[in-house]
């Protein structure tokens, strides 16, 4: 009965004033997540401001971008409440929880330079190469599946974080790197907007390899130290906004704003 009370005059306490409330979005992730003219902008953050109108008297949503490394560290040390958007790592980021319904899901590929053949080098039992296959990843980002891992275990590969998406492809343009692990329209996006501001020719880069399919979420922080008492209310109130707009053109409209088919990147 005591709790029930809690609950209840929590939840009035909250119905009293709008509670202001700060996401931190991924600074480097377009289409997803970016800044633009120093504002965030991406599927998801449009997503979720879109959602947030419908908590409104309750909560004021503000998206903040963060480098995703340093949007990780104040999750894990609870001065933030919620990132935008991890994907489900519940054993390895146990820091974050719960997760909010599902937002988007995401294909995750592996791009290599054509003389890489990832899927023959990780299956095979023994191999000609003298060094591992050196794979770019966005720094702090957790994209190896079953057979990756276990290729690091036996040293087939070896994992280079870069800061960025961009990064990334210059650096396998340029060989640094031999492949690329990333979202598919992620990569295609960037690889769009390389090929309109320069004139380097990315006709060496392939799909190699379809690492795994993950959905995106808003996380929210789970460390003993947070004070987000508005916490549990939150959740329940942005889920249901979420699983509203997912039903309504408008979600189908704002993806459709930003995504980059593979075909407008002409590979050959």
């Amino acid at each position: 009965m005591l709790v029930l009370l809690y609950s209840f005059f929590v939840s009035e306490s909250f119905a009293l004033a709008t509670q202001e409330v700060i996401i931190l979005a991924d600074d480097d992730y377009p289409p997803y997540a970016f800044v633009e003219n120093g504002k965030a902008r991406g599927i998801y953050v449009d997503i979720v401001k879109e959602a947030a109108k419908l908590l409104v008297p309750h909560y004021k949503v503000k998206i903040a971008a963060y480098p995703w490394k340093r949007a990780l560290y104040e999750i894990k040390k609870g001065t933030a409440f919620a990132i935008l958007p991890p994907y489900q790592h519940i054993n390895k980021r146990p820091y974050i929880w719960p997760y909010s319904v599902q937002i988007l899901k995401e294909e995750v590929f592996a791009f290599c330079n054509k003389d890489i053949n990832l899927v023959e080098h990780i299956n095979a039992k023994t191999t000609k190469r003298k060094h591992p296959i050196v794979i770019g990843v966005n720094a702090g980002y957790l994209l190896l599946n079953k057979k990756l891992k276990q290729a690091k275990k036996e040293n087939k590969i070896v994992i280079a974080e870069n800061k960025s998406t961009q990064s990334n492809i210059m650096k396998l343009y340029a060989n640094r790197v031999d492949c690329y692990l990333n979202d598919k329209y992620s990569t295609y996006n960037v690889l769009s907007h390389l090929k309109k501001e320069t004139t380097i020719n990315f006709d060496n880069i392939r799909e190699d390899l379809l690492v795994m399919i993950q959905t995106g979420h808003i996380g929210y922080t789970d460390a003993p130290t947070h004070t987000f008492l508005f916490k549990g209310d939150f959740i329940l109130r942005m889920d249901e906004a979420l699983s509203t707009l997912k039903s309504s053109d408008t979600y189908q409209k704002i993806i459709s704003s930003y995504t980059v088919k593979e075909a407008a990147f002409n590979q050959k």
